[in-house]
């Protein structure tokens, strides 16, 4: 449907005209257009307007008498020459109707995606074996089950709308389709799809305390309520550069006179030049002459152990650097991080020194997506939201 709508500026040589901005008072319906321009001149539009907006002055506001006409203040952009204005709001929803037409494309290659004959991608990965019912089956029964969890998953992508969201059965976490559409089956992994998942991992052995991979960037929690001894792992996603996954995982055992934690890093690179950075997350930062301290995740431990159990002695290992799988791709990541949590929390030696293949990372991709979908609670969308929703389905089929 979204193709169908009509489209102007396409011609070349406006891309090399500049965009002039300047402040108008206006009718809150001028400059609001019924038709679309391409996404590369509406992100050029949506530039100049911000640059406008820190480098003009806005003039005063309208008085009360202006205002009861229906008149508003804002920003009108034209490409030269001037043959059409286009007000900041219009170029907004213009970024909206882009940002929504990517994500159906996006819906469609992922569509795609799942539609590949599963039964001729064999793997002998653990990962959520025990979730989606593929544990102690033989390769060709893993196969056809694999089948019908991709048929699964398509049901949901056909039922679900953007806005659905997919919450775990303790309500820890929480991830939307439209966050899922364009990461999971095929893309780089984000930090809602890594959480939710390790979140999922954690609830189902049970004892394990998952800390969010932002945790790092906005501060640690506050020191939790429950005792550290009632904790066997813990696990800390950690987001390198920006562009790159590694996880530090720790595994507690309490004995009659310390409480021990051995601590393992692993990225799936297995590149030493993302040590430094994994380094300062768990040791974190001392206090230098420009850098503020920062708290890493070891201080965080510390400070839990001496609220809940301080007559317990606490020791800490060495880190230790766990060298596979490596990934075998330029995006899974994410993917393998998960698998590796997963790999440890079940004690699965085997596993976690596995040769990942690209088939492998398909079919991890694929029960990510089931145990997200199927092996939660789904939260409609509010009615508000979907009688908006009606309407404006109803305004598009009108129109075209």
């Amino acid at each position: 449907m979204l193709d169908k709508y009509p489209v102007q500026f396409e011609d070349a040589y406006l891309r090399g005209r500049s965009i002039d901005c300047q402040w108008e008072a206006m009718k809150s319906t001028d400059y609001m257009h019924t038709f679309v321009i391409p996404v590369d001149l509406t992100r050029s539009l949506q530039a100049a307007i911000k640059t406008a907006r820190k480098e003009q002055h806005a003039p005063d506001e309208l008085d009360a008498r202006l205002k009861k006409q229906g008149v508003v203040l804002d920003l009108v952009a034209t490409v030269d020459p001037k043959l059409w204005k286009m007000r900041s709001k219009f170029v907004g929803a213009l970024t909206g109707f882009h940002a929504v037409k990517t994500k159906i494309n996006m819906w469609f290659e992922d569509r795609k995606w799942l539609e590949q004959d599963w039964r001729k991608i064999s793997s002998d990965v653990r990962l959520f074996a025990e979730e989606t019912n593929t544990l102690g089956l033989s390769a060709d029964a893993i196969c056809d089950r694999h089948r019908v969890l991709a048929n699964e998953v398509i049901a949901k992508f056909t039922s679900s709308r953007l806005r659905t969201d997919f919450a775990t059965l303790s309500g820890k976490g929480t991830i939307s389709f439209e966050n899922i559409v364009g990461g999971l089956c095929r893309g780089w992994l984000n930090d809602s799809h890594v959480d939710i998942c390790l979140e999922i991992l954690g609830e189902s052995v049970g004892n394990c305390y998952v800390l969010s991979s932002l945790m790092w960037s906005v501060g640690w929690p506050s020191t939790p309520r429950k005792p550290l001894a009632d904790f066997s792992s813990i696990l800390h996603p950690v987001n390198l550069d920006a562009n790159h996954w590694g996880i530090i995982i720790i595994r507690l055992q309490t004995t009659a006179r310390a409480l021990r934690a051995h601590v393992y890093m692993y990225e799936p690179l297995i590149d030493e030049s993302y040590h430094e950075e994994m380094h300062s997350v768990w040791e974190g930062i001392t206090k230098e002459k420009n850098d503020e301290e920062k708290e890493g995740l070891r201080g965080f431990l510390e400070r839990w152990h001496q609220a809940s159990m301080p007559n317990v002695k606490l020791v800490i290992s060495d880190s230790e650097w766990l060298n596979a799988p490596q990934q075998p791709d330029a995006s899974s990541c994410g993917v393998l991080v998960v698998d590796q949590a997963n790999n440890y929390l079940a004690g699965d030696f085997e596993q976690q020194h596995y040769q990942v293949s690209k088939s492998d990372v398909k079919v991890m991709r694929l029960r990510m997506l089931w145990v997200i979908m199927h092996h939660s609670n789904e939260k409609a969308i509010s009615k508000s939201d979907a009688t908006k929703t009606g309407e404006i389905l109803k305004k598009l089929q009108k129109e075209l």
